[in-house]
């Protein structure tokens, strides 16, 4: 295997060890989080009234559909989201979060937010800053290979995280 793509393995499996802890005190796994993630980003919009579309999110996941149904199955059976049928196409299904799942997803994005600043901070910026500009200039680069590399391999997913205040 590659040194790049191995050290690439070993990053992720480190990150998952890091938040597989905070997580699981919620009973949330790294693909409900991505889920419920997912709905709650919406709620800025006007069509969080409405609920967001099963079809939408497997785009945002870059899942299949089969997956996106069991993964909204059990977060359902948890109560941290409710679903229902489309008035007019009963193929189509609208998820909307409840109010414990939107507690729930909040508190966990704090929770990674602490521990992923930290990991930034040591990893990427080297613990150094000579600069006040230099932790964004680092992690906007290290971002911006890694869109680079899923772009290559077929990455569909568009599910953002903003990772800086602006965002």
């Amino acid at each position: 295997m590659n040194q790049i793509l191995f050290a690439c393995k070993r990053a992720f499996h480190g990150t998952l060890r890091v938040t597989r802890r905070p997580l699981a005190s919620l009973g949330l796994t790294a693909a409900r989080f991505d889920l419920l993630y997912a709905l709650l980003s919406r709620e800025g919009t006007d069509l969080i009234r409405y609920g967001t579309r099963q079809s939408e999110l497997r785009r945002k996941l870059g899942v299949c559909g089969s997956v996106v149904s069991r993964m909204l199955a059990s977060v359902e059976a948890l109560g941290w989201v409710t679903r229902q049928r489309q008035g007019s196409d009963r193929r189509q299904r609208l998820v909307m979060l409840t109010a414990a799942g939107r507690l729930c997803i909040a508190t966990a994005f704090n929770m990674l937010r602490r521990a992923s600043w930290r990991l930034v901070h040591q990893a990427i910026c080297f613990g150094k800053h000579r600069h006040p500009s230099l932790p964004f200039v680092h992690t906007s680069l290290v971002e911006s290979y890694f869109r680079a590399m899923r772009a290559e391999y077929g990455d569909t997913a568009t599910l953002f995280y903003p990772w800086h205040p602006d965002d």
